[in-house]
């Protein structure tokens, strides 16, 4: 019996060719879901889905429904979402209940519905969300996914991990590239879109068809047997051989830690010298691409001939090598072997690197997975565009409903297809053919038991893909695969931001499953593998870009690099992937906190065992450079590492704000490792800023601008955004944070911040130096924007960075205003690091205290810019940094601060005028009395002096006789303390005697003074001497700074009535005096010239006569009197001082007896009393003497008997 058809094939063929009955048929079924006919809406649906199954086409009923919902009236596109939601819940039973995937689905019309979630009209949108809450409450997320994931797991996309790649062994590498061409030829042969140029033009209506029937029969086919060879060409033998050497080699070094430099150098040399080298290679220059990976054993099966030569000729060069070497051992010398074994612990050191760095490489690039073709990006990108609507819109209902829906196949029927391309994909991972007959496996297991861990998995795998070097694509197909790259984290930062919102309920079960999901997919590892692979290739690429071609071609040697086209593209090409990956890194910390803060709390009370144990496991994976479970993100070296190294020009500027914005926003939760992430992201800030102060400065030239900056635009706003990470950043370690609520406890350890907070204040002194150098242009840009003619024209600079003068100036304020609260000390400290680092290199030569520079006058001027510092508080400061001067790391070795505090003091108290000097007389007062009864270096006491005497100087007499009296003892107590560094080249004379004598060692002048400076600066950083050990070298500078200033410092300390209060201090400083002046050797001209001029300053005010008179009188008539250089002359102020304070003085030395000079001969006495009774009448002014000339003239008769010279020089002296 045979049944025939109602209707023949033919007929059949007919109408569907040849007439419209199925579109008319759809239209009327169609037209019966309106609200009027719900009576009929069962019976119509199940009819549309038949016709649906049954139609030649599978666009027949879809384009009525798709026309519908896009069709620009109002009222039918919400007719048509009405009537879709209808076919969508009566068709629910019928298509479940399939037994295989074949029919069709409504997969078209779903992805419309999908896009209108994002409609701009509101009633569409919120008519379209209503339907897919609706939806995914019933249980119809795998419905709704399943074209959506056939997409993603189209049979194109199949990969192989690059790890599979080097474990394959000879004939597993050619048995596995003929079943590559094999696929090759068949998806080159497939229906579906190539990557031609019709691509482009293809309507939305290919991208978002879904064959199932087409699917199932691609990937069930049998693949086609390859021929017995490769057809391999021979230019490409080098190619393949050199490219399997190098693995082999790489699988050497690893497994060999003791070879010798003579072994070591073959391979090397090979890899140096290898002519393929695929970043620098255009694709076309290469041949059949897909050939590149074939074994050495499959080259020398294909062709004996070359493969033989090869060998030999490595045999023959091996040999070679050899004989040279024994040869050459033979006629060593002792020097040569030497020589010769140096060379061979260099060429260890340089193998040792070598295998570093190739382990590095190695664990950078494992997480690569590897296309075996060419796939539509555009339908990829479209699934994930649905997946990222759905995320935007309803997350909490679709994280839901992916969290309780499994990838059980016998419940779903819709996951069929999926559980089977799934299945494939993890065989061709492993080195398996994705066609063909499926391998046996147990019944509705899955290696992702829920939805959401296979998005995740999907997600990660796109993320991880790359297109091989030996595969010929446009470099179309690469820009395409790095926006499937981009798209994938895109949607796992809005499934992963969802799990923080789930996680945050701290339900214990959900902290586990979420996990667990973490664990399984191994998220945080992929992430921060793929982040630092990325990173690795824009290094390589800024490295193309700036060094030579030679340098970059010998280099370029390892298997990884070779065999992942990365591209060709310039260094800021990665930077759209690189900054989602560090936002999905920002949402994985938070996510990773709130996980181990809910498991913390369900722990038992910490034991000191477990506590140790756990720090040294964060140690281990702080230093570990590849990913270490189960440690979180912020305890992973490679993070800190990537962080350390984010802000580097190498990496592009245009990463800097997504970096400066991962580690303000994580700051609450690096936990331990706090301060090692954090300082040195603060210091290459400073770089950073010192780099564009730098530019600033030399634009002028047009030199010194760095190569990164001139091919990559910067924005102009980039020193704020540096400035206000520097801000967040610092505020959160430094200051103390307020109270916290119960789920920030954790985040901010009293311990880390503490660590953290150590950490940025040795680093201090570095921040406050870039604050200078950017003040400094602040105050330069303001000075060039004043107008400069007449017209109002301004001159300024072409920089665009320092244009928003108050903007970065309130910046700066904001960071460093706070901060004097709290940490006044040690920013004052700081500042004093800063200052001795920007010395004067040669002040002038009459200057004890230096001048300061212009950028040190920059550091006053910002200091006097903060609003939360008044004057009395900064004087305050100084007290407490010259009393406990904290160590401040540098640049050298640690130098104390006292000395330059003091110096920045000075510079500070100049700048005040003279109503604020009165005002916090108290507090300078404190400062002086603090910092005198320290053990400071010379220049310290120096200081002192000169701060006191501006201050004395420049303000009136004081009206209170206790701060009077205060004053005067602090000036006591310093001109003591500088006399005793006065007297620091003079020795006892004896053991039990008070006469002190010049050392006889030599003395530098204050001329010679700049040749010795950084003898002064070693001196002035060693601080911790006390003054009576202080070396001479200042000896000569204090005599001459108190020349310069005591004597109407005195004058002014004391006044008319208190005179005679400053006699007994005058007499102990002259105590170490008068040595000086009684020596008259040559090393001691430098102190007797400063001595001079100090008696000639103190001699001029008659109140101190009784200090030096009988002194100076035994000076005059000392027999070696006369010896000294021409260029004290200030001996002529003191004699003439000496006879102008005592009256009846020249009287008397008018009338002295020779006798009295105690000379040797009586002959010399006369002639020496003569001459300087002749110096007399010289010191004296004009006419000063001529009522003493009836005496005067009567010694020159009585002397006529003298010989010629004495009573001449008399004679013009009169």
């Amino acid at each position: 019996m045979v049944t025939v058809p109602p209707i023949a094939p033919g007929v059949l063929k007919v109408v569907a060719e040849k007439t419209d009955f199925y579109q008319r048929v759809a239209r009327v079924l169609w037209n019966q879901l309106n609200k009027e006919t719900r009576e009929h809406h069962i019976t119509s649906v199940e009819l549309f889905y038949r016709l649906h199954c049954l139609a030649p086409s599978a666009n027949i009923c879809e384009d009525i429904i798709c026309h519908a919902l896009l069709d620009p009236d109002k009222g039918t596109r919400l007719e048509a979402l009405f009537r879709f939601s209808v076919i969508w819940h009566l068709t629910r039973e019928i298509q479940g209940s399939r037994v295989t995937s074949h029919n069709r689905s409504f997969d078209r019309s779903l992805f419309v519905v999908l896009d209108s979630l994002a409609c701009t009209d509101g009633a569409i949108g919120a008519a379209a969300q209503g339907w897919l809450v609706r939806a995914l409450s019933l249980g119809d997320v795998a419905r709704i996914l399943e074209p959506v994931l056939l997409l993603l797991l189209q049979p194109k996309t199949q990969r192989t991990s690059i790890h599979c790649l080097k474990q394959e062994n000879s004939a597993d590498w050619h048995r596995w590239i003929n079943r590559k061409q094999t696929s090759f030829k068949e998806a080159w042969g497939a229906p579906e879109l190539q990557e031609g140029g019709s691509e482009d033009n293809a309507p939305l209506s290919q991208l978002t068809t879904v064959d199932r029937e087409a699917i199932w029969a691609e990937v069930e086919k049998e693949p086609e047997k390859g021929p017995p060879d490769c057809m391999l060409a021979e230019e490409d033998l080098p190619c393949y051989a050199d490219l399997l050497d190098q693995t082999a080699g790489g699988a050497a070094d690893s497994s060999e830690h003791t070879e010798s430099a003579d072994t070591s150098s073959g391979p090397t040399d090979s890899e140096n010298t290898s002519t393929f080298s695929s970043p620098s290679h255009d694709p076309q220059e290469l041949s059949s691409g897909e050939r590149c990976c074939v074994p050495i054993s499959a080259v020398a099966r294909a062709h004996p001939r070359q493969a033989a030569g090869l060998k030999s000729n490595a045999k023959l060069s091996l040999t070679r090598v050899d004989s040279d070497k024994t040869q050459a051992s033979e006629s060593l010398s002792s020097d040569e072997e030497a020589d010769a074994e140096l060379q061979a612990l260099t060429a260890a050191r340089l193998l040792k690197q070598e295998r570093e760095r190739r382990e590095t490489i190695e664990a950078l690039f494992k997480h690569i997975l590897l296309y075996l073709q060419p796939y539509d990006s555009r339908r990829v990108l479209y699934a994930f565009s649905v997946l990222e609507a759905v995320l935007k819109t309803n997350p909490k209902e679709f994280v839901e409903a992916v969290s309780r829906t499994s990838m059980d196949t016998s419940s779903t029927a819709h996951l069929n297809l999926i559980s089977n391309l799934l299945a494939r994909h993890q065989e061709a991972l492993s080195g398996q053919s994705f066609y063909g007959k499926l391998q046996t496996q147990a019944p509705n297991v899955c290696p992702h038991s829920l939805l959401i861990e296979l998005l995740t998995y999907l997600c990660l795998s796109f993320l991880r893909s790359y297109y091989p070097c030996y595969l010929k694509v446009s470099h179309r197909d690469l820009l395409g695969n790095r926006d499937v790259q981009v798209k994938s984290v895109e949607v796992l930062i809005r499934l992963m931001t969802q799990l923080v919102s789930v996680a945050k309920s701290a339900e214990g079960r959900n902290v586990e499953f979420i996990h667990s999901l973490l664990q399984r997919c191994r998220v945080q590892e992929f992430v921060l593998l793929s982040l630092s692979a990325s990173m690795y290739t824009s290094q390589k690429r800024y490295g193309l870009a700036t060094a030579e071609r030679g340098r970059v071609l010998r280099e370029d040697g390892f298997f990884e690099e070779r065999l992942i086209n990365l591209g060709q593209d310039q260094i800021w090409s990665e930077h759209p992937l690189q900054i989602e990956l560090l936002k999905l890194l920002q949402v994985l910390i938070v996510l990773e906190h709130h996980l181990g803060q809910v498991l913390e709390e369900a722990e038992h009370p910490p034991d000191l065992s477990l506590e140790w144990r756990r720090a040294l496991n964060f140690q281990q994976a702080i230093s570990a450079m590849q990913y270490v479970q189960p440690h979180p993100l912020t305890s992973q070296g490679l993070l800190v590492a990537a962080v350390v190294r984010g802000l580097q020009p190498a990496y592009g500027y245009g990463m800097h704000p997504a970096w400066v914005s991962l580690v303000t926003h994580s700051l609450p939760y690096f936990g331990k490792s706090l301060g090692w992430t954090v300082t040195p992201f603060l210091v290459q800030i400073c770089k950073n800023l010192d780099e564009l102060v730098r530019q600033y400065e030399s634009e002028s030239v047009k030199l010194s601008v760095s190569i990164t900056s001139k091919r990559e635009n910067v924005s102009p706003d980039y020193p704020l955004t540096l400035l206000e990470g520097l801000t967040t950043i610092s505020h959160f370690c430094l200051l103390e944070q307020p109270n916290h609520n119960k789920k920030a406890t954790a985040v901010s350890d009293p311990t880390n911040l503490k660590n953290a907070k150590n950490a940025i204040l040795e680093e201090l002194p570095r921040i406050v130096n870039t604050m200078a150098l950017l003040w400094n242009v602040l105050r330069k840009e303001e000075t060039q924007k004043r107008p400069v003619d007449l017209l109002g024209a301004t001159k300024g600079s072409s920089s665009v960075y320092f244009k928003t003068t108050k903007t970065i100036r309130q910046k700066i304020l904001d960071f460093l205003n706070p901060l004097t609260a709290h940490l006044g000390v040690q920013l004052t400290a700081a500042v004093a690091a800063v200052w001795s680092r920007k010395k004067v290199k040669r002040h002038s030569k009459t200057k004890i205290v230096p001048a300061a520079s212009t950028s040190q006058l920059t550091l006053v001027d910002l200091i006097c810019a903060l609003s939360t510092l008044q004057t009395d508080t900064v004087l305050h400061l100084v007290k407490e940094v010259v009393k406990r001067p904290p160590q401040v790391r540098g640049d050298e070795k640690s130098p104390l601060v006292d000395v330059p505090v003091l110096q920045f003091c000075y510079a500070f108290i100049q700048r005040l005028p003279v109503t604020a000097l009165q005002e916090n007389f108290p507090s300078l007062l404190g400062v002086l009395k603090e910092s005198v009864q320290l053990n400071l270096a010379p220049p310290g006491y120096f200081l002192l002096l000169s701060m006191l005497n501006d201050f004395v100087t420049r303000t009136p007499n004081l009206e209170s006789k206790k701060d009077q009296r205060d004053l005067q003892e602090v000036t006591q107590k310093i001109i003591d303390a500088v006399g005793n560094i006065a007297g620091s080249s003079l020795e006892q004379t004896s053991w039990l005697s008070r006469n002190l004598e010049v050392k006889a060692q030599p003395q530098i002048s204050l001329e010679e003074s700049d040749a010795e400076e950084d003898l002064h600066d070693a001196a002035t950083a060693a601080s911790a001497m006390v003054s009576s050990s202080a070396p001479s070298v200042y000896s000569v500078q204090a005599l001459s700074l108190l020349a310069e200033v005591l004597a109407s410092l005195l004058d002014m300390v004391y006044r008319s009535d208190e005179k005679e209060k400053a006699v007994p201090l005058i007499s102990r400083l002259l105590y170490y005096v008068f040595p000086y002046l009684r020596n008259h050797s040559a090393y001691n001209t430098p102190s007797f010239r400063a001595g001079s001029q100090l008696l000639s300053s103190l001699s001029g005010y008659a109140y101190t006569k009784r200090a030096w008179k009988k002194e100076v009188l035994e000076l005059f008539l000392d027999p070696a009197f006369f010896q000294m250089d021409t260029s004290c002359v200030h001996w002529k102020s003191i004699i003439d001082h000496l006879l102008t304070h005592e009256k009846a003085m020249f009287k008397d030395l008018m009338n002295m007896q020779s006798s009295s000079l105690k000379l040797f001969s009586s002959f010399e006495q006369k002639a020496m009393l003569l001459k300087r009774q002749a110096f007399a009448v010289f010191s004296g002014e004009l006419d000063q003497y001529h009522l003493y000339l009836p005496l005067i003239q009567g010694k020159k008769s009585a002397k006529r008997w003298q010989p010629e010279g004495p009573i001449a020089h008399f004679g013009r002296m009169i």
